[in-house]
């Protein structure tokens, strides 16, 4: 999936917000937890979410990390709901 996808998958769940509001490094993070999400089947969920949000404590904003929390929360109960998260391996089935 391109960036131009996950783009408009992070658009879907922040359409009350301005684009120019969404810091860029927020929205950087967010693009690579989907793709972690997505296409690496060995990285549980708990673990991508984690990681992103401590990534964000450290590189973006002050209240980055409550929104990235929030927006990947949607998203990963929506790619649940459609079946698109397919993890593989010892405590991910």
């Amino acid at each position: 999936m391109s960036s131009e996808k996950y783009g408009k998958i992070i658009s879907e769940k922040t359409f009350n917000w301005d684009i120019e509001r969404i810091a860029i490094i927020d929205t950087i993070l967010m693009k690579m937890s989907i793709c972690e999400l997505l296409d690496f089947p060995t990285i549980p969920v708990k673990v991508t979410l984690n990681e992103y949000i401590e990534l964000s404590k450290i590189f973006s904003t002050e209240r980055s990390s409550m929104f990235i929390n929030g927006i990947l929360d949607k998203l990963i109960c929506d790619f649940k709901n459609a079946d698109l998260i397919k993890k593989t391996g010892r405590g991910l089935i």
